[in-house]
């Protein structure tokens, strides 16, 4: 596997992801992993909500409450890549807005659960990520990013060990998954010194 290829074709899908060509930023994260299949980043950013659905479009003049499951349908992928776009531009606060939206139309959507966390994570709010990442992982368990969000909000609120066994959840789905490996070493430092300032 050659690395360089790999991190050359992964940046210029972030380098489109950035300019909102999300179509074709999906392309090169494809080719990611093809070569390498467990490429943590390639899945995360591919994985941004419905970026392929881009061109689809709000119906006009519809009730939410009226609608029927196909209206239902279209507006969801509407909001969600609304909230995926001023996500990326980080707008936090908007992005929310978009998926509470989504949430009141799919209260099961673990994605948008997630999403609505990590935007809230950004905002420093470390406990409505906690709180969103849990309700995603209600409706699945083995949703790991959920994992890894929820344990980046109780880092940050300095709960280590709870965040260790989160970090812990997404290497057993992921190995190769370097933010986790990194910040669970970072994690386990941290509760080593807090234990040593107690003594």
């Amino acid at each position: 596997m050659n690395q360089k290829n790999v991190d050359a074709l992964f940046n210029k899908g972030r380098a489109l992801h950035n300019l909102n060509q999300f179509s074709n930023a999906i392309t090169y994260y494809n080719s990611v992993l093809q070569i390498n299949p467990r490429h943590s980043k390639a899945w995360r950013w591919k994985d941004l909500p419905c970026a392929a659905l881009r061109n689809s479009k709000m119906p006009q003049n519809v009730s939410i409450k009226r609608s029927n499951s196909s209206q239902l349908m279209l507006i969801h992928v509407h909001l969600v890549q609304q909230g995926t776009d001023v996500h990326i531009q980080d707008r936090f606060e908007d992005a929310i807005k978009c998926y509470e939206t989504v949430i009141q139309l799919y209260p099961d959507h673990a994605d948008t659960w997630y999403c609505k966390g990590l935007a809230s994570y950004y905002l420093e709010k470390y406990d409505e990520t906690i709180k969103c990442c849990e309700k995603a992982l209600e409706i699945d368990p083995d949703y790991f990013y959920a994992w890894y969000g929820k344990g980046l909000a109780l880092h940050s609120l300095n709960k280590y060990e709870e965040a260790i066994k989160c970090y812990d959840r997404v290497i057993e789905n992921d190995p190769e998954h370097i933010d986790a490996w990194f910040n669970k070493k970072l994690a386990t430092h941290s509760m080593e010194i807090l234990k040593q300032s107690k003594l």
